[in-house]
């Protein structure tokens, strides 16, 4: 009987490339509200970009502020208003990794209809997330994409998540862990400047 060989399906992944600079990257998040408001695929997000209209608004007021002379606004509200505006993009950006992953065959079309990007893959000299469990009941030895100091998060549900303690490195352990339970954990890269990557891709697994 001849062996059918498995297929191996890659998680096309959607990313956010953040402009360093302000007026960038208003008109960045403006395209991304334009491409996901009137796109069926994405009806479901129709309060988060209704939301994220109002916060590009806020945050486009707020940076005209701070460059008029004299400044009517200041640069921490600024900053706190484009907080804002990041965080709603990266709850976008869940939604769409969602419907992407609903449709694997079109995921990298749908993440391009919302002018994200797809996360570019590196088969060889980077590591990939992981998540074992550790030689100690209730410990998940873990691993992050990137090199250097990481963020880290767990969740039981991927809707809340509850931070890790940061590392210098790309490994960190998850301890006090319920044996028999299910978890999914995630990580980003703590850049220079006060810059982060993206949050990775969900690991799962069930602690031994």
């Amino acid at each position: 009987m001849a062996t059918i060989p498995k297929t191996i399906v890659r998680r096309i992944i959607a990313a956010l490339n953040f402009p360093v600079k302000i007026t960038d990257f208003v008109t960045y998040a403006k395209a991304i509200y334009k491409a996901m408001f009137n796109n069926p695929s994405f009806t479901a997000s129709i309060a988060k970009l209704t939301a994220l209209n109002t916060d590009i608004t806020t945050l486009d007021a707020a940076e005209t502020a701070c460059k008029t002379r004299p400044p009517t606004g200041s640069v921490t509200s600024r900053n706190a208003a484009l907080e804002v505006v990041k965080s709603d993009l990266r709850s976008l950006r869940g939604d769409v990794q969602g419907v992407a992953d609903a449709n694997p065959t079109k995921a990298e079309a749908t993440i391009n209809s919302a002018a994200m990007s797809v996360k570019k893959f590196s088969p060889h000299g980077k590591l990939q997330s992981t998540a074992k469990d550790d030689v100690e009941e209730g410990r998940v030895d873990l691993t992050g994409e990137g090199v250097g100091p990481h963020e880290w998060r767990i969740s039981t549900d991927e809707v809340t998540w509850s931070l890790l303690p940061a590392s210098s490195g790309a490994k960190t352990v998850a301890e006090h862990l319920t044996s028999g339970s299910i978890y999914f954990f995630q990580n980003r890269q703590i850049l220079t400047k006060g810059r982060k990557s993206d949050w990775s891709h969900s690991v799962k697994i069930r602690v031994k």
